[in-house]
This record gives structure tokens, sequence and C-alpha cells, in this order.
């Protein structure tokens, strides 16, 4: 499955005219065109549409620059994803999960100048912030009076590497209490994540990654999707620690959301938790 993400132009309209999204998404999301003219008359909003390689417009965002939503301090150099949605002609096709794991590149292209991007997803839309989680965004705050209820603000800084297109499995063949996580690119083992669990507690071991990818950023992609994975198949499982040996792979969790133990005994030990 290919996509292009890229500027809307006047020849997109039409597409737009026959955008549907069903009543409960239009909860969670605004129609294109109620947005639309909004967008092309600020100078601080782009417009931009996802494109197939066979040239289908299936699905639409809006990035504004310097937005601040209400309820939240963030950056004033700052870039916010709004009224994302996939033309529900086209949902179920895996089109959701490839345009958010290609939006940190698309906005490191277009908007080089900004650290941060943000945004900001309705607390009981658990398929939107799982696939976003997947793609490496960070969930930093839940407001439970927002304008249709609890929101969750979601961050990613723009100043990482990113791999749009690196996929986690979880090897069903390994046997308990191990744990491995395949990683995967363009269906081939690129590397694995080695962990062991007890009880409610999955405790990373090792991170590999292949020589010829060491450089690439899949270690970092990698973490930043580890917990949602690891909701999704490890039922059982409500947080993951790590030891860290080498304070040069401190970022490698940080970045990803693991938190430094207050715990005397062991200074390099870090938590993040996977159920919230």
């Amino acid at each position: 499955m290919e996509i292009n993400i890229r500027e809307f132009t006047e020849q997109d309209r039409e597409h737009l005219e026959n955008y549907i999204l069903s009543d409960r998404q239009q909860v969670y999301s605004s129609m294109p065109l109620e947005v639309l003219d909004d967008a092309l008359n600020d100078k601080n909003r782009t417009a931009n549409v996802v494109v197939t390689d066979d040239g289908k417009v299936i699905g639409f965002f809006v990035l504004h620059k310097h937005y601040q939503h209400e309820g939240y301090d963030t950056p004033h150099e700052v870039v916010y994803v709004r009224s994302l949605s996939i033309n529900e002609k086209y949902q179920g096709n895996g089109y959701g999960t490839a345009v958010a794991q290609h939006l940190p590149v698309y906005v490191q292209e277009n908007f080089s100048s900004f650290d941060h991007l943000y945004l900001v997803v309705d607390g009981e839309n658990a398929g939107a912030w799982n696939l976003y989680e997947r793609a490496g965004f960070l969930h930093l705050a839940t407001k439970e009076e927002g304008p249709i209820g609890k929101e969750r603000l979601y961050y990613l800084d723009l100043n990482r590497s990113y791999v749009p297109n690196l996929r986690l499995e979880v090897d069903a063949g390994t046997a308990a209490p191990a744990v491995k996580i395949i990683l995967k690119r363009e269906n081939k083992e690129v590397g694995h994540i080695d962990a062991e669990q007890d009880d409610g507690t999955l405790e990373i071991k090792h991170i590999y990654v292949d020589a010829e990818h060491r450089e690439e950023g899949v270690a970092e992609s990698a973490m930043r999707q580890f917990a949602t994975v690891v909701r999704r198949k490890l039922s059982g499982v409500d947080k993951a620690t790590v030891t860290v040996s080498d304070p040069a792979f401190e970022k490698l969790f940080t970045n990803a959301g693991f938190v430094l133990i207050d715990n005397p005994e062991n200074t390099n030990r870090y938590v993040k938790l996977v159920r919230y």
C-alpha cells in the first residue's frame, strides 16, 4: 500500500465534495469542506490531502502553525495536526496507520524550522490514539473536560529520526516467560527486542538492530511503538521496565516516555506505563 501526502490543490476540491464520514466520526473530526477555506485563507494553516498511488484522494488534514489548543500550554513554535480523517469509503485498508507513520517525515520536510508537533484526540476514540502511539506520538496529558468530553494531548519531537514503514510483531513461538518482539521493514526482519514477563511487568533485556539499519533511527522508532504493541498483544502487561547500563542509551528510552525510577539501589532503572 503506497500513499503520498501533499498540499491541497484546487483540483482536489471535487474529491473532497464527495468525502464521506459517518455521524460518529464527525463527532471526532470535521468534514474537509467545513475547514478547507478557513485553512486556505490563513497563512498559518496548510490544507493537505492523502493520495493513493493510483490517484485517489482518500484523506485530509490541516497543519496549523502557532496554534494553541484550549487548556494546553504548548510552545509558540509548534505545529498542530487538525481535522485528520480518512474517507469512510477507504477505511479498513490500513491507510490511517500509513498516514500517521508518514506524518513525522512529511512535517519535518515541509516545516523544517519547527521542532514540535502536537495533536489532540478525543479520549474515547481509542482506535485513533492507539494509531498515533504506534506512529511514535507520546501521550503528554489528559483533559477531562474538553468540548466533547475527555481529550488526550499527543506530542512528537521533530528533531528525532522516524521510520515510517517499521512494524513490530510479537513472536508467538517464544516460550514464556521470555518475550521476543520482531522489528520488520518491508516484511524483512531488521532487529528484535528481547524481554521477560513477570506478572504485569515486562522487563526489556536487549535491543538488537542489524548493522545495515543501525543508523536509520530504527531503535528509536521501535521504542516509540513499543508500549502500543505490548498493550495490544500482551494483555497481562501493565508496565515495561529497563535497566540502562550505558548512559549513551538513556535518551533511547526517555524519548519514548520511560521515566527514571526513584530507587537508591538501582539508579539506572526506568519504567513506562503500558495501560493508562
